[in-house]
């Protein structure tokens, strides 16, 4: 039996398919009955319980033994932060497992993860990632650079930054920060591999075949969703007010404070990380855009 947690997400869509053709049995920790319905369709069992609050995961932890860690929040809201969730809620999974035997415990973190305070969630998948490496569980900690594919990820917060404005892309900064496009059913392949005894107490990081400037990957989305308008690059300090108004007018702002400092990193990793460790070829970004076709 899998524990899988952040089973609704845009990850776990593309693991629990793969989970289950393999031959897995998977329970899907989720918050609510509403969420519970959806990962039902998906052939999974649904136990209900809330990473924040430890009282809540003994019964899902019945006959696991294996634990697949995926929930984290990119932005804070009133119900959840940083804090709570990503690092308190990382060591509620650990405690529960260690006390119901689990054997296994694969967690997602972040390429890019920080120990400086001043970058908030980047800050707290480092210090999530810090509490699973000293555990006394068989880890495998994966560090994806930006993923790619259908349904949410990187490509959608990008897209909604291309469209905040009808006749221009806005880039923030110079755009020449690096990334490394992972297409997101590839990460679920390394998620497989791990699952089946490989890389324990290991970190991986993994990232696409390509490392490309945050310009290069706008303009290479632009190009595959038919979008045709001048890309004008604003400075950082000028991004700042608008950023801070749009955080308290709108629940889902095209980018928070904390996204654009850290738009000012790096995000990658050896071109070969993913065939090295795992014997694969990634796909590149350009294979994995055709969702963004305009409909005819």
């Amino acid at each position: 039996m899998i524990l899988l947690t952040g089973a609704s997400g845009f990850v776990a869509s593309y693991i629990i398919p793969k989970l289950k053709a393999s031959g897995y049995n998977v329970r899907a920790l989720v918050l609510n009955d509403r969420e519970a319905v959806k990962v039902k369709g998906l052939g999974v069992e649904a136990a209900i319980g809330n990473v924040g609050d430890a009282s809540t995961l003994k019964a899902a932890f019945t006959g696991v033994d294996t634990v697949i860690h995926l929930v984290a929040i990119l932005r804070e809201n009133k119900y959840a932060t940083f804090e709570t969730v990503n690092v308190g809620g990382t060591a509620n999974m650990l405690a529960a497992a260690k006390a119901s035997g689990v054997k296994r415990f694969i967690h997602f973190g972040i390429l890019g993860a920080n120990a400086d305070p001043k970058y908030r969630y980047l800050n707290s998948k480092w210090r999530a990632m810090k509490l699973v490496r000293e555990s006394d569980l068989e880890y495998t900690i994966f560090e994806p650079s930006v993923m790619f594919g259908k349904g949410a990820g990187f490509i959608d917060a990008l897209m909604r930054s291309i469209n905040l404005f009808p006749i221009i892309a806005p880039v923030a900064g110079s755009g020449k920060t690096l990334l490394q496009p992972i297409f997101v059913d590839d990460v679920a392949e390394c998620v497989l591999a791990a699952v089946k005894g490989n890389k324990i107490r290991q970190e991986c990081e993994i990232g696409g075949p390509e490392q490309m400037t945050y310009k290069e990957m706008m303009t290479r989305v632009m190009k595959a969703a038919g979008i045709r308008k001048p890309r004008v690059h604003v400075p950082i300090a000028f991004m700042r007010p608008a950023v801070w108004v749009m955080e308290r007018v709108s629940k889902n702002p095209p980018i928070t404070k904390d996204e654009l400092d850290a738009l000012g990193l790096n995000n990658i990793t050896t071109v070969d990380s993913v065939e090295r460790q795992f014997s694969f070829k990634p796909k590149k970004l350009e294979d994995g855009l055709d969702y963004l076709k305009p409909k005819t």
